[in-house]
Formats: structure tokens, C-alpha cells, sequence
């Protein structure tokens, strides 16, 4: 009977030893946390100075990496950019916003470029603060100065339950669980 429940012991460490060096193997991770479009991402993180591994974070977190994606709010494409906001940010790049322009969104290069400037954008806005550019991203940066002025947030990580949008609290804790994984892949590569 001894023998038996030492053998049960024996088998569970062994088991959880193998389980905990499988969730160190990047292998394991990426099968969660896919790494498409590495190249643009790292192009226009490089020339929007954003780091690589959150602009791959935000898109897992908008889109799971799907170049197709619409939100409810007819978000497009793998950064989830509305309509409005992706012409406003295409136009200040100089680019023409003709009838085909909802469609360019799809397209994983071009949402990426504008994404990426939007995000560079919300950045600069709220001083680099990055869970403030964030929170704007995600609600939009109106509703958060909203939220900010009438102190129904203070903006802060620690105090992010504060929020009244579920949806971007979740989003905030989201991308960053995601970016931390996302640094180890572009360590790795």
C-alpha cells in the first residue's frame, strides 16, 4: 500500500516536472501566441519607435492575427482600426482615401502602417504613457480624457479596475500578458 502511494508520488512530480519545462519551450507558447507578419510588425514598430513585441500584442489581442477580422463597432482588419480613425491617420500620411479604402484595411501591411502610427499616436498623446495610450486604443482617447477628468480613473495600472468599460479592463490585462510572451519570441528568433 506504501509502495503504491509512493509510486503515485513519484509519477505526479516526474509529470509535473515535464509540464513545467514543456511551458518553457517556445514551441509550446506559439502555438498560443502566433507570430505572423513579423516582418511588417518590426518595420513599422521600427518606424513608429514602438516596441515590436507590442504592436505583435495588440494584434493578438484585437484580431488573434486574422487579417479579416470585424468588430461589432466595424472595427477592420488585424489592429481592429474603425473606419473614421484609419481615414483620419491615412490622411495624415498623405495617403488618398478613396471608395476601395475600407477594403485596404485588410490588407495586413497597410492595417499594420496605419495601426501602428495610430498606436504611435495615442502614445504621444498621453506622454508615453503606455496604459494610457492603451486604455485610448482600445475605448478611444476622448473617452478616456472623460474618464481621467472626472477622476473616475486615475490612469494608473495598480488602480485599471477603476475602468468602467469591462471590455478595456480586460483589454489592458490581455495586452500585456501577451507582450511579456511576445518579448520571448522576438528574443528568441
Amino acid at each position: 500500500m506504501r509502495l503504491k502511494l509512493v509510486t503515485r508520488l513519484v509519477v505526479l512530480l516526474v509529470l509535473a516536472v515535464l509540464v513545467s519545462l514543456l511551458l518553457e519551450l517556445p514551441f509550446f507558447w506559439r502555438q498560443f501566441y502566433p507570430l505572423r507578419y513579423k516582418k511588417y510588425i518590426e518595420e513599422q514598430a521600427e518606424a513608429n519607435d514602438l516596441d515590436s513585441a507590442l504592436v505583435a500584442a495588440v494584434i493578438k489581442v484585437e484580431s488573434n492575427f486574422s487579417p479579416r477580422a470585424v468588430s461589432r463597432a466595424d472595427a477592420r482588419g488585424l489592429m481592429q482600426l474603425r473606419l473614421s480613425t484609419a481615414r483620419e491617420v491615412a490622411r495624415g500620411l498623405g495617403h488618398t482615401v478613396g471608395d476601395d479604402f475600407p477594403d485596404k484595411l485588410f490588407d495586413p501591411e497597410y492595417n499594420i502602417i496605419l495601426g501602428t502610427r495610430y498606436l504611435a499616436q495615442m502614445l504621444r498623446q498621453f506622454n508615453g504613457n503606455e496604459i494610457l495610450a492603451l486604455a485610448a486604443y482600445n475605448a478611444g482617447p476622448n473617452k478616456l480624457r472623460s474618464w481621467l477628468e472626472a477622476g473616475t480613473w486615475d490612469g494608473t495600472w495598480k488602480n485599471r479596475r477603476q475602468i468602467p468599460y469591462a471590455e478595456t479592463r480586460n483589454y489592458l490585462d490581455k495586452v500585456q500578458k501577451a507582450k511579456k510572451r511576445y518579448h520571448r519570441h522576438f528574443n528568441n528568433d
